[in-house]
């Protein structure tokens, strides 16, 4: 679901926390693995991801469960976020760095995930999305899926270049945060 950014320090506190980082991630110089699930093009997302899960499954001490498909993967939010990021904000630039901050707490997990595009106007994508309408000249479908989804919180900001997301660890399975629905006309 997406909600405001100036709700988000509010509605995805992951208290206490356990670890956090930042780093910057330059596809072209991740180290792919052999066997990815991903188009060729993509095989650095396969290998960051991966090697991602695995430090935040340690600094958790358990593994991600269902949480795991709901961040990474082909309907995972954070891979549709960073998949954004190299397409859209850095037109598919291998060597243009994009920037992760993770935050890991015994009660969820954040991402910013940040690129040096030109970024877009989040207003008119965000009420186009409530009309229904289209917004890009591609799919659009990540801001759908985002908007749709009960256990993401996801908010944008710095024009069109940064994505917050969230993930609240509750026993239903579900964020636990009210949803914030796009614009309406």
């Amino acid at each position: 679901m997406i909600v405001d950014l100036a709700d988000w320090p509010r509605l995805s506190a992951i208290d206490p926390l356990v670890a956090e980082w930042s780093e910057e991630v330059v596809p072209g110089a991740v180290e792919e693995l052999p066997h990815s699930r991903y188009s060729p093009r993509y095989a650095w997302m396969y290998a960051y991801e991966k090697r991602l899960k695995q430090r935040i499954c340690r600094a958790l001490g358990r593994p991600l469960g269902d949480w795991e498909r709901r961040l990474f993967g082909p309907d995972g939010a954070f891979s549709e976020g960073l998949s954004n990021a190299f397409l859209h904000g850095h037109r598919r630039d291998p060597e243009r760095p994009i920037g992760i901050s993770c935050r890991v707490g015994s009660g969820g997990l954040q991402f910013v995930i940040r690129d040096q595009g030109g970024g877009f106007d989040v207003a008119a994508a965000l009420g186009a999305l409530g009309r229904g309408a289209g917004y890009y000249h591609m799919a659009g479908n990540g801001l759908r899926c985002l908007a749709e989804s009960p256990h993401v919180l996801a908010a944008l900001g710095e024009g069109g270049r940064a994505l917050f997301l969230g993930i609240l660890f509750v026993s239903s399975g579900t964020a636990a945060a009210p949803p914030v629905s796009p614009p309406r006309p």
